[in-house]
């Protein structure tokens, strides 16, 4: 094996790592979400964490990170990714209030399917079969694992789907950013946004939030910080329908912290679709080395 085959593989292995890493660390960020959902509202409560996250990058960064992201040429496209994430966010666990975890996450769990169309749209991202086939299996066996019955259109359902569709565009925006953007700047910025925003919206009817709340805020600041941060490195080495693909894996960590933080016990299918999950994220792994390979060996 050659030099830059090695090195070219190790990339792609190491962005798909980092994404799972990510998606892991965003399934630990939504059960904290979770815990606070019903005592505090949406706006409210991405408003704490995102004064979380900005604080950490001005600690890390220092005020420099202001100026430029000022100078900035992809000011627009990161405004909009923040713009589309926060709306996915805020749609997302607002609908929590009224549907299943189960109905959440088969509808939430469409946004790959659309990063991968939208990926071969609007970034010319090479559709392969192992791909679109990934994305098919993941999202099957979320839709076994979830095991949905009896879904009624409302505007919980409607908010999801929507939630999906933002997220899938942001994921589009952020793989074109990481190219020329710092990844600490992408996250200050995002982070900026959802502050100013979710703050104008929440403290004209903030509510007042006991310790258990505070801490939940906070630990999913940080939590989510790192989060953002860990997506951004593993969008710069690998398409966005790669990484949209490997956000499939986050399904088996949400229902372990369900057991974990509120007795819930997952019914067989639960098994039968974090399979398929797995099955699905180790063949696109194994098709994009091999792709890889192919590349790099090509005259």
């Amino acid at each position: 094996m050659s030099a830059p085959e090695t090195t070219v593989e190790a990339a792609s292995l190491k962005g798909m790592a980092l994404g799972i890493g990510a998606y892991s660390l965003f399934a630990l960020h939504d059960a904290m979400i979770k815990g606070v959902i019903t005592a505090l509202p949406a706006p409210q409560i991405l408003f704490v964490r995102s004064a979380v996250i900005v604080a950490l990058c001005l600690a890390i960064g220092g005020t420099g990170i202001v100026p430029e992201l000022l100078r900035s040429r992809n000011r627009l496209l990161i405004l909009g990714r923040g713009l589309m994430t926060m709306a996915a966010w805020v749609m997302y666990y607002s609908a929590g209030r009224e549907l299943q975890l189960a109905e959440m996450t088969t509808l939430y769990y469409f946004a790959p399917v659309l990063t991968t169309i939208l990926a071969v749209v609007f970034l010319k991202e090479q559709l392969t079969l192992a791909r679109v086939g990934a994305a098919s299996i993941g999202f099957f066996g979320v839709v076994v694992a979830a095991n949905p019955s009896g879904f009624s259109v409302g505007w919980p359902v409607v908010l999801v789907l929507l939630a999906a569709l933002c997220w899938a565009v942001a994921m589009i925006l952020m793989r074109t950013i990481s190219r020329s953007e710092r990844t600490l700047v992408q996250v200050f910025a995002q982070s900026s946004i959802q502050l100013v925003i979710m703050g104008a919206v929440s403290l004209p009817f903030w509510q007042g939030m006991g310790l258990r709340e505070i801490a939940l805020c906070i630990a999913a600041g940080l939590v989510g910080g790192l989060g953002q941060f860990t997506l951004v490195e593993a969008a710069r080495r690998v398409p966005a329908s790669v990484l949209g693909t490997v956000e499939y894996g986050a399904l088996i960590w949400s229902f372990i912290f369900g057991y974990l933080f509120w007795a819930e016990l997952p019914d067989s299918t639960v098994y039968v679709g974090a399979f398929l999950v797995v099955a699905a994220g180790l063949t696109l792994a194994l098709s994009e080395r091999r792709n890889r390979r192919e590349i790099t060996d090509a005259p």
